[in-house]
């Protein structure tokens, strides 16, 4: 039996059960109160003082106080001199069935008895009074109209609590009908999810009750369901292709060290300048995929930070940050510096904005005299962040501009405060980013197409880094164009406000060096 029935089906008995207990109640209550009265009437009458007999043969003559009252006479032999009927129904009525030794036995303590009528169609209560003379008068009165008028209340009970009933149970099965109709959508949504389908959705009305709120709750739990799947999903995608472009990098070393190493083997590379420059070239591809290794073992450990838990790679207890360029190698062999770093991060500390761009900046100086720089900030403007770590976004940036930009391209770096947040930016005039690549910049082995694509080897996980590192910080790293042409990077870290009462950050002298057509 289904839901809905069950509920139509207790609705009823419960209906019925009431009707029942408040048409049982009233009907008792009723005939109670009717016998009462009837039994009030037979007491009034018995008090009455009795007239004498005016014969020994039955009369019928009666005062209209007494006539619903039937009356028996006996004398003191207990001969049945006197009998007046009742009228309750218009017409006499059939006498008592009261004896001699009943009307004797029920004198002396006055008490009321039942009785049925000579015929057994009438119940009556009576009562008897001794006389002095010796005789016993009998005092009845007729329950018929009683039961007559507890009849008609039976049946009356019956057809309106019938009509109740039914009225109640009809209204019962369609409000319950009403109310779980978005159950049954509920279940055919789960049946649907059940079969792989999350698309599906209750689409019931939003509702205040505990059935809107369930098939609410379904539906946002569906949403969730779907988001995460697809996260999932796009997950399960990138790492194929993260899987898949690691081995492409790697791929390309190792055949180049493996050739050589057959091709020395069959004695092809005999001592001398030949194999000095096959040595370098195996020597530059190992130095590669170590850069490799190590880029993706650092994204490893930030990715793990990002959720608390910080592995251990190969026994080390310390990791190196890496300054890569985009596409670049790391280390000193691509123009970056190699800072060590404790393997759960060095814990975030009040850090000088204007300090690490003036460090990374003399280093770009120094890796890259053929692209001018310009620094421009704030004085005195300090962010909560891991300094090494900074250091690195910058120098990141930094080296992406030497990877993939040609010599002469200037760049400018920026940084202030914009409310809560700490701005900077590190903007250059060369070649700039696709529009259709920008969403793209920040993942892992991405190469962005046209004159900025890759010029040179590298992991392509320089970008990749930044982005983690910045979130690491807390704050955020975006792709932009130029204004006039080429790429800016701007990265937001939350900001540290000045004690109360010191003065606000003030720009510093810009340090322009061959710097042109790049505006904030």
């Amino acid at each position: 039996m289904r839901l809905r029935a069950r509920l139509a089906l207790l609705v009823a008995v419960l209906l019925t059960g009431a009707v029942v207990v408040l048409g049982g109640g009233t009907l008792w209550w009723t005939r109670s109160s009717l016998v009462d009265e009837a039994d009030a009437r037979l007491l009034r009458a018995r008090a009455q003082p009795q007239p004498a007999p005016s014969g020994g043969s039955a009369d019928r003559a009666q005062p209209p106080a007494r006539r619903a009252v039937a009356l028996l006479r006996f004398d003191a032999r207990g001969h049945l001199e006197q009998t007046t009927p009742s009228e309750a129904t218009g017409d006499p009525d059939p006498l008592p069935a009261v004896s001699w030794p009943a009307a004797l036995s029920g004198g002396p303590d006055g008490g009321i008895r039942s009785a049925e009528s000579v015929d057994g169609t009438l119940d009556y209560h009576w009562t008897a009074v001794r006389r002095p003379d010796g005789g016993v008068t009998v005092f009845a009165v007729s329950l018929g109209e009683v039961a007559r008028t507890a009849g008609l209340l039976l049946w009356s009970l019956l057809l309106g609590g019938g009509t109740v009933v039914a009225l109640g149970g009809g209204i019962g099965w369609w409000v319950v009908r009403r109310e779980l109709r978005p159950l049954d959508d509920l279940v055919q949504a789960t049946a649907a999810v059940a079969a792989g389908d999350v698309t599906p959705r209750t689409g019931a009305r939003p509702s205040r009750g505990e059935m809107g709120r369930l098939t609410a709750g379904f539906d946002h739990m569906l949403v969730r369901l779907d988001a995460s799947l697809a996260a999932r999903e796009s997950a399960r995608l990138k790492l194929e292709q993260f899987v898949a472009d690691a081995s492409h990098e790697l791929r390309t070393p190792l055949a180049l060290v493996r050739g050589y190493a057959e091709l020395h083997g069959r004695g092809g590379l005999p001592p001398g300048p030949r194999l000095d420059r096959a040595m370098s070239r195996i020597a530059a591809e190992t130095a590669r995929m170590t850069g490799l290794v190590e880029d993706l073992l650092f994204l490893a450990r930030l990715d793990h930070e990002a959720t608390g838990d910080t592995p251990k790679t190969n026994g080390q207890t310390k990791d190196q940050t890496y300054v890569d360029a985009y596409g670049g190698t790391n280390g000193e062999a691509n123009g970056g510096t190699n800072d060590e770093v404790d393997e759960g991060g060095t814990p975030a500390a009040r850090v000088e904005v204007a300090a690490v761009l003036r460090e990374a900046v003399e280093e770009h100086r120094v890796l890259g005299p053929g692209h001018p720089v310009g620094l421009d900030a704030a004085t005195g403007l300090t962010v909560c962040a891991d300094r090494l770590r900074l250091r690195q976004v910058a120098g990141n940036l930094l080296a992406n501009v030497r990877a993939h930009t040609p010599p002469g391209t200037a760049t400018r770096i920026t940084a202030e405060a914009a409310g809560p947040v700490t701005e900077i930016l590190v903007a250059d005039n060369g070649p700039g980013i696709p529009a259709a690549d920008r969403p793209y910049v920040f993942d892992r082995f991405f190469r962005p197409h046209g004159s900025r694509a890759r010029t040179r080897a590298g992991s392509g996980l320089g970008l990749a880094i930044v982005s983690a590192l910045v979130s690491s910080c807390g704050g955020t790293v975006t792709a932009m164009e130029t204004p006039g042409g080429g790429a800016t990077f701007l990265v937001r870290l939350p900001r540290l406000w000045q004690a109360e009462g010191s003065a606000a950050p003030e720009p510093s002298a810009s340090a322009q060096e061959g710097f042109s057509g790049v505006h904030r």
